[in-house]
Parts: C-alpha cells; structure tokens; sequence
C-alpha cells in the first residue's frame, strides 16, 4: 500500500452525483469525502478536514479542503469540489502537508472550474497538477503512534477557527492528537458556514477557545487514566508485598513445622533400630524357651503336661507383650503433614495381601515361633487327648471336647476347642505381628461388631474372605476366643483391651 495519495472529489450533477478518484498513489477503498447534507459550503469559503480510519492493520490519515463550486447541470445549493492528501501509517510535517494540498486544489480549480461552474461531469475526468514538491513527502514523513484505539468513535467536530496556512499548520499538529476523541475534525473561517453548522447541530460546534478546552480535556483524561493506573499498580505492590510476608510467615512456619518432624523422624528411626536389635532377641529368647518346652515333654507325665502348659502360655504372654512394645513407630510426613487420628484403623495396601495363602504358608515356615507354636500344640493335643481316654474310657470316634478349668490353660487350637458355627471352621490363629498392629489401633468402647469389621478389614484373604457372610458367628467366636478382652454391658458387648487370639482359616 502506497504510503502517500492525492484524491480529487466533487459533487456533478445527475447522472454521477459525488465521485472521488485517486490520482496518485494505490487506490484504496476508503469512507466517502462527500459532506452534502451536513455541511453546506458556500461561494468564496474553504472548508478543511483532518480525518481518521483504521484499516487492514494500518491507521489512515487524510487532509482535506473543499470549496464552492456549481454542478455542471444545475444550481443547486452546497456543490462543492475537494482535494485530498491521504497517508497510511505515516504522516508528513503539517507545514509540507498544507502547502501540498494547497496547490494540489488551486491546480484542479483551475483546470477544471471556469465561473464557479464545474466543467467535467465525474471526477476520473479532472484534469490535475502534482504539487511540486509531492515526490519530497516521502522524504519526511513520521510514524503514527498517538492513537490508543482503533475504534471508531463515531464523533465529529467542527472548529470555528483561522485557516490560513500559518495558523492552519499549527492547529492541524495539535487536531493530530484529538482524533483519539473524534473521527473527523472540520475547520473553517467562513461564518456562514459555522452559523449553518451551528444551527443544524449535527457536529459538535466549538471555536478556537473550544478547541484547546478539547485538547486539554483530552490530557486531563489522560493524566486521570495514568495516575489511576499508578494507583492501581501501588494498590497491587502492596497487595504482593502482603502475600510475600504471608507466604514467607507459611514458609517459615513449615520450614520450622518440617525441622521438628525431621528431628522427631531421626529419633523414631533411631529408636526403630534398636528395637530391631530387641526383637530379634526377644525371638530368640522365646525360641530356646520352646526348645526347652520340647525336651521336656519328651519325659513329661500328666503333672508335668499341666506344668508345661502353664508356663509356655505365660512365657508366650510375655513374649507378645515384649513384641507389642516394639512396633515400629510411624514416621510424621514432611512433605504432606497431617494430623493422624489416635489409634487410627490400618489400611493394608493390596500388595500385603495378595496370595496371601501362599504367603501366609511361606511365613509360617520360615517362622520359628509359628513353627514351634504349632508343633507344642500338637503335642499338647496328643497329651490331652490320650489322657483323657485312659481316664474316662471314651470311643476313639467321639469327639474330645476339653473342658477348660482355667483360661490360662486352655489349649489354643480354636478347632479343637470350640464346637463352632463357622463353616469353614478356623485353623489357625493370625500373626502375632497383624495382631499386635489391630491392637495398637483399636479403641476401647468400640462394639463388638465394630471390632470385627476391623478384623475383617486386616485380615481379607483368611477372615473376611470365608466369614463375610457369617459376620454375627463370627463375632461369637472372637468372643469366645477374647473373653478376657471384652465386657457385658447391657445388651452390648464392649471391647477392653488388647485381642490375644484371632481365629482365621487357611
């Protein structure tokens, strides 16, 4: 696009009415320069006009002068002829401008207007003069960057003012600016054309006083707009510079907050290694104390039978309350701290119990207290069972029930022990290490039913896997196994203490 164009327009008459034709330049399709019914231009007046459009990424700029000249074929009032300078995104020195379209229009007046009567009936017939310093323009040119929108605002204004080229020059450079309010700005000197503006009220109408009041209501807003965006800017560094001392309090807080668990996790682990060290005793200690138990009864009697008994069960108490007391504290989460209920309820990840009846057998084998639980158990067994038929003389089809004497006596295997509903009835009993964590996370005062629930959630593939339908016998059986760890209150049974038996199935 041609950054400088020289545009001849006039009204001719039927049958072309107003025509514009470029004649220098690339034409450009552009807003009309006719002016009829707004302004009317009259003999021996000028009219000038500075106006703005936005188009295809660029700003257009175009100086304009009209005045009086008549149709070709009638007398009708306000025909005028115009000549135009038009710039895209560039602009030339308002002195060089007004010159040029100063003498572009004196060239196409005389040329083309003999007796104010036009003598060409459509513009693309004009014969036109280049001003003689038109080709210099592109030499001096400068970009325009004052405008703050490419809005159309819609908004004309005419300025009663002096035009001759001097005072035109310097009022052109400061309208410049107000076509950031206005998208077309007229100016002339003839007072029947300001009286006829005035009057039809189309345009706003000011005079020169008007004009600088525009121009400083224009940098007052401005000035109001910077200043309520220092203000706005202030209001938001303070704001930021509240949330940084905000965040920075958080930051220490949890900086302090993740010192105080590290240190507390340091001493937790600490205190994790030697109880490693004390477990590993504690096992050992009760391995040789089942080792004794065996080699004793292999010469025991029925005294020393009881004897045993008694002493491997509170050997074995002692043994898991040595255990109970060595978990493995939980560490406090630095990155995620929460605040853990008392005796939270385990959620066991599903890799712990997946195959869990191949695992369970693989545990129990490398388990030397499970391995040795289980052979004095069988012993002990075989020992009651064969003491009671050379005492009572029973069939050896019938089955032994063993009437407990005293709780701590009584023989483990819950199979053996209890006629039970369950079906399958348990065959075993769940680790030491599963119990002792149910039991460090049980509450006192739950319910029974609650109790199982927990039992049933810890244990998936050995309880909940076989009972989940027999909830209520089940409960029966734990009872019976836990007497000591529950109590009768009304028609609720409440759980106490600790769980020293769970029965299971594998």
């Amino acid at each position: 696009m041609s950054s400088v164009n020289l545009i001849a327009f006039g009204t001719f008459g039927n049958p072309n009415g107003f025509t514009q034709t470029f004649f220098a330049g690339t034409p450009v399709e552009i807003k009309t320069l006719d002016i009829r019914g707004a302004v009317l231009i009259y003999p021996n007046s000028k009219l000038y006009s500075l106006r703005k459009e936005y188009k295809d990424g660029f700003y257009i700029i175009t100086y304009t002068i009209y005045t009086y000249a008549k149709e070709p074929t009638s007398a009708r009032e306000g025909s005028f002829i115009g000549s135009s300078i038009m710039f895209t995104d560039e602009i030339a020195e308002e002195n060089i401008t007004v010159r040029c379209l100063n003498e572009f229009h004196s060239n196409l007046i005389s040329r083309n207007v003999q007796n104010d009567t036009l003598t060409v009936n459509h513009s693309e017939n004009f014969s036109i003069g280049k001003p003689a310093d038109f080709d210099k323009i592109n030499f001096n040119l400068k970009k325009i960057d004052i405008f703050d929108s490419v809005q159309s605002t819609n908004r004309q204004l005419m300025v009663y003012c002096e035009t001759n080229p001097s005072a035109l020059q310097i009022i052109l450079k400061k309208a410049v600016d107000l076509l950031n309010v206005y998208d077309t700005i007229y100016f002339t000197e003839s007072s029947d054309i300001a009286k006829f503006v005035h009057q039809k009220n189309i345009f706003q109408f000011v005079q020169k006083d008007g004009f600088e009041n525009e121009i400083k209501k224009l940098n007052d807003e401005r000035k109001r707009k910077i200043q309520e965006t220092v203000t706005e800017f202030e209001n938001e560094k303070i704001k930021w510079e509240n949330s940084r001392k905000q965040n920075g309090e958080d930051f220490k807080s949890k900086i302090e907050r993740n010192k105080e668990l590290h240190l507390a996790n340091g001493r937790k682990i600490e205190e994790s290694e030697k109880n490693l060290e004390k477990l590993n005793e504690v096992y050992y200690a009760f391995s040789q104390k089942i080792d004794e138990f065996l080699n004793q009864l292999k010469t025991a009697d029925s005294l020393m039978l009881n004897n045993i008994t008694q002493s491997y069960k509170a050997d074995k108490n002692t043994f898991l309350d040595n255990i109970r007391n060595l978990g493995i504290p939980e560490l406090d989460s630095v990155s995620q701290p929460r605040s853990v209920r008392e005796r939270e309820i385990p959620v066991y990840s599903s890799s712990y119990y997946n195959n869990s009846g191949r695992k369970e057998k693989e545990t129990e084998q490398s388990n030397i207290f499970k391995t040795a639980t289980v052979i004095l158990s069988v012993f002990l067994l075989a020992a009651v069972s064969g003491l009671a038929w050379f005492q009572f003389f029973k069939e050896p089809e019938k089955q032994i029930v063993y009437k407990e004497q005293e709780p701590e006596v009584t023989t483990e295997p819950v199979s053996e022990l209890i006629v039970s509903a369950l079906n399958p009835k348990p065959n075993s009993e769940a680790e030491f290490l599963i119990l002792n964590e149910m039991n460090r996370k049980l509450t006192t005062d739950l319910k029974i039913d609650s109790v199982t629930g927990f039992v049933f959630k810890a244990n998936p593939q050995s309880v909940e896997k076989y009972y989940k339908y027999q909830k209520k016998d089940y409960s029966k059986q734990l009872f019976e196994n836990n007497k000591e760890s529950f109590k009768i209150s009304g028609t609720d049974t409440i759980y106490t203490g600790d769980l020293k038996f769970i029965p299971i199935f594998k």
